[in-house]
């Protein structure tokens, strides 16, 4: 019988044995080290700190990344709540403000209110708000909210402080429908205030896209000129004398002097007024 002996492979397992018992080795003498860094034999202190000061720097390297990384998670997520926090403020004062900026508007409606009741103090009046604006290319009316329970009724007149803003239309429990001068539907018995001369003012269906008014069948021999003022002359039912309606803007002649008439803008701003007051006596 004949053997084969494989040298190479006994010297590799020479080999294998050899590097791990050198690697045991290391791994006794650094865990030695560990344990004797506090020695009170300089020698060995010395020693083992030799032997342990990559490891420890390794380990410090290791603990200061995931320091640090737990560092980074940690601030982002104090910053995402300081950001929340933040956002919850902003919302709270951009409430406050909304909150103010409606106290000031009802205030500036209050106080409009109380100059209308002012200047008309010799009426009973009842005061609204307008709710709806409802005009189109030939009426010119809108919705307050107050209505017959307010004692509101079929053609009261309807005012602001600076004059005559309409009459009212149409009444339910709780709204009316106040149709302006500036409708076409609309007329107006004035007096020419300077010659104290009746005429007709009327809405006009050219002239209310520039809030402007049509004075008609004005007088012949009357003396009308720009800046004429022309107040309720009280003739009708519907309003009452001396409420400022107009002013004159523009005069207009004809060769036949009965065909003259005259342009004048409202004396209030209808477009514009959020309030007004009604004439219930």
């Amino acid at each position: 019988m004949k053997y084969n002996y494989d040298f190479n492979n006994r010297s590799k397992q020479k080999k294998s044995r050899i590097v791990f018992i050198t690697i045991m080795l290391i791994i006794a003498v650094v865990v030695s080290s560990f344990f004797f860094r506090n020695s009170q034999i300089f020698v060995i202190k010395a020693a083992s700190n030799v032997i342990t000061a990559p490891f420890k720097f390794i380990g410090d390297s290791i603990s200061g990344t995931f320091s640090s990384v737990s560092m980074y998670f940690g601030n982002i997520t104090e910053v995402n709540s300081d950001n929340i926090k933040l956002k919850n403020e902003v919302n709270g004062l951009q409430l406050q403000l909304l909150e103010s900026k409606a106290i000031l508007d009802e205030n500036d409606s209050l106080k409009k209110l109380l100059d209308i009741n002012t200047t008309f103090q010799h009426f009973k009046l009842k005061s609204g708000k307008i709710i709806v604006r409802e005009h189109d290319n030939f009426s010119q009316t809108f919705i307050i909210n107050v209505g017959l329970k307010d004692g509101v009724k079929l053609n009261q007149p309807v005012i602001h402080k600076e004059g005559l803003v309409g009459y009212i239309s149409s009444v339910s429990n709780n709204t009316s429908n106040v149709t302006t001068i500036l409708d076409p539907r609309t007329s107006v018995s004035v007096t020419i205030s300077t010659i104290n001369e009746p005429a007709v003012l009327k809405g006009n269906l050219e002239l209310k896209s520039n809030n402007n008014l049509k004075l008609e069948y004005i007088p012949i021999d009357a003396e009308i000129s720009i800046g004429d003022m022309l107040y309720s002359s009280g003739l009708g039912s519907m309003f009452p004398s001396s409420l400022p309606v107009g002013k004159v803007t523009k005069v207009v002649n004809n060769k036949n002097d009965s065909d003259r008439y005259a342009i004048a803008e409202p004396c209030v701003n209808i477009r514009s007024i959020s309030e007004v007051s009604v004439i219930i006596e």
